[in-house]
């Protein structure tokens, strides 16, 4: 009996300890393919989407993979400049993304993601489709909001939005200036030690924050 007790609890460990493993390998992975994302080159934005995409496939339940895959999609959706290539990636980037909510896990960056989602969607054609998509970004940041308060990605992502709004409807730099300051406040504070814990949006909150002191 002791025996048998023992061998179940080898073979747990075992298996704890390839779990583990598994876990790292996509860690390693995903970090790999975010250094390329974060190129100014195109071309490497586009690959790294197809290496988050295919981290993914090969980790079908794994939270970050598939956060990430739609996250690098709206990525590339937003830098490209042809409306069918924009939509074909953001319709992958809408199934990884219910993937993502179906793995119940970090549910506050899942709402910011898909916030952002729904940004990349009304970025492709804002005169025919602020109405939707405005709504789904306002309505997941505020979700969002209450799951973290102290998410940047929330004011950076409000930032810009004002940002681009005419000034006569409450818009431009004086106006979204607060937002970024508070998203570079929190940026600062963020644990950056680990891909699992999104920190991307630093950067570009900066580049709006200098545009806003011009």
């Amino acid at each position: 009996m002791k025996k048998m007790k023992r061998t179940i609890m080898a073979i747990l460990l075992i298996g704890i300890a390839c779990v583990q493993a598994n876990a790292q390998q996509v860690s390693v992975a995903l970090t790999a393919a975010y250094e390329k994302l974060l190129s100014p080159v195109m071309a490497n934005k586009v690959v790294a989407a197809a290496e988050f995409e295919n981290i993914a496939a090969k980790s079908g339940s794994d939270w970050g993979a598939n956060y990430y895959a739609a996250y690098s999609d709206a990525i590339v959706a937003l830098n490209l400049h042809d409306a069918k290539r924009q939509d074909a990636y953001l319709d992958k980037a809408d199934d990884y993304l219910k993937q993502t909510t179906a793995l119940n896990q970090s549910p506050g960056e899942t709402y910011m993601l898909a916030a952002y989602v729904a940004f990349a969607r009304y970025s492709v054609d804002p005169a025919n489709r602020w109405k939707k998509y405005l709504d789904l970004v306002n309505s997941n940041l505020e979700t969002a909001k209450k799951a973290n308060p102290d998410n940047p990605r929330i004011y950076y992502l409000q930032g810009i939005l004002i940002f681009n709004k005419p000034k006569f409807y409450g818009g431009g730099t004086i106006k979204a200036k607060p937002y970024f300051e508070k998203a570079k406040d929190l940026f600062n504070k963020q644990d950056t030690t680990s891909i699992l814990k999104p920190y991307w949006g630093a950067a570009d909150n900066q580049s709006y924050l200098d545009k806003c002191n011009e």
